[in-house]
């Protein structure tokens, strides 16, 4: 079983979320039911859609420009990417729905809105407003523009690894790694929220703790000869996009001992809940739904909590 930060949050906010995206609908499962399932996992609001379309810009832009190491593009370079991108995915998703099993998942402006969501122009105009003013926020935070721009090695999304428990490994993708020769590393992460008032201490002290753990990839194990790998000296940094802020994270013994605390939980709160069963041998049922009306409001698998109560 995999564990991530994400997942362990879904868990603690409604069982069934979890299920449906961790279980039924992991992967590209070929089932027409276990399809359906993975294609609304894949649904997003505008806000998800414009979010996701920022970190794509950044990982496939920008970043992996500068680690091939060609020039920074200009602010005016990546707004014309990010439009040409913007404007395709769009119109993917407008002719596109999680209803239809066949939809191209592979297509490089692949995009799917919810169905039970109905939107204005105005809330697109929104979306491309907010996409140009995250990017711009990017090209005037100096402190992550010298980051990237001193940087040795620069790694985008790559997943980390590392076992919790004998039948439950966590898995952890930070936004970018940065490394330079004789410095500690940092882990950079970015959020597109409106307001920006989440604090991200606890994400990025997964991905601290599995910088910590997990095997030494062979790109970058070399910067760390002569460095302690410990998650308390590693640097977080924490970019609001939206609103500017730019949070630094160090993490004390109590903060690891914290988020120890509750990948350990979850990951055991799961094991026991599926108690090794496979996906045909689980029910949604058997998973506790969310208390809290805001987690079903931004949740994809609406339409099959609606159908398990009219069955009944």
């Amino acid at each position: 079983m995999k564990w991530s930060y994400s997942g362990g949050r879904s868990f603690r906010a409604c069982q069934r979320q979890w299920y449906f995206h961790n279980i039924v609908g992991l992967g590209q499962a070929r089932a027409p039911e276990r399809r359906r399932v993975y294609l609304l996992g894949k649904t997003d609001s505008i806000s998800g859609w414009r979010g996701r379309l920022v970190d794509k810009l950044i990982t496939e832009d920008i970043v992996a420009r500068q680690a091939q190491g060609r020039e920074f593009p200009t602010y005016r370079e990546i707004l014309a990417i990010a439009r040409q991108r913007f404007d395709k995915e769009l119109a993917f998703a407008r002719v596109n729905s999680a209803s239809d099993l066949g939809v191209d998942t592979k297509n490089p402006y692949f995009a799917l809105f919810r169905d039970d969501e109905h939107h204005a122009e105005a809330d697109f105009d929104r979306a491309w407003e907010e996409v140009q003013a995250a990017l711009r926020t990017l090209y005037q935070t100096d402190v992550v523009k010298q980051l990237i721009r001193d940087a040795d090695l620069l790694v985008a999304q790559r997943p980390l690894q590392f076992k919790i428990l004998d039948d439950v490994t966590v898995t952890a993708v930070p936004d970018l790694l940065v490394f330079e020769t004789g410095c500690q590393p940092a882990i950079i992460d970015w959020k597109v929220h409106a307001q920006g008032t989440h604090d991200a201490w606890m994400q990025l002290a997964t991905y601290a703790i599995a910088i910590e753990r997990c095997t030494s990839h062979r790109d970058w194990q070399d910067f760390f000869d002569g460095i302690a790998r410990t998650a308390e000296t590693i640097r977080l940094i924490e970019v609001q996009l939206l609103t500017g802020a730019v949070r630094e994270h160090r993490l004390t013994e109590d903060d690891v001992a914290a988020a120890e605390d509750f990948m350990e939980t979850t990951a055991y709160e799961m094991a026991c809940l599926v108690d090794d069963r496979k996906h045909d041998e689980l029910n949604a049922e058997d998973f506790l739904q969310a208390r809290s009306p805001e987690a079903c409001d931004s949740c994809g698998y609406r339409p099959l909590c609606r159908e398990t109560v009219n069955a009944d």
